[in-house]
């Protein structure tokens, strides 16, 4: 199954809501994909075998994956968008 992390400081509050948001997403869209919550630190470890990341905290580092804007997941502005994106990078991958 293919890999997105969603990653933020502890990786327990806003990354596991969102994460938790985007696999029902996924499921209900009938596509197969897993979001991982991780903490900060474990990002670049974890990043190695995943698609995409959903980004929530915005960092001066740029990452060979795709980036997705993890806020629309927490507001609902742009959620569509970014899910399509998301949609999109792991068919393609």
């Amino acid at each position: 199954m293919k890999k997105i992390v969603v990653a933020c400081g502890n990786g327990v509050a806003t990354s596991q809501s969102v994460a938790y948001k985007v696999n029902r997403m996924l499921a209900k869209n009938h596509v197969h994909a897993n979001v991982e919550a991780i903490n900060l630190r474990s990002l670049e470890r974890e990043l190695k075998d995943a698609v995409a990341y959903i980004e929530i905290m915005k960092t001066d580092k740029t990452y060979d994956i795709p980036t997705i804007n993890g806020i629309a997941f927490l507001s609902g502005e742009n959620i569509d968008e970014e899910f399509s994106k998301l949609v999109e990078i792991i068919n393609n991958s």
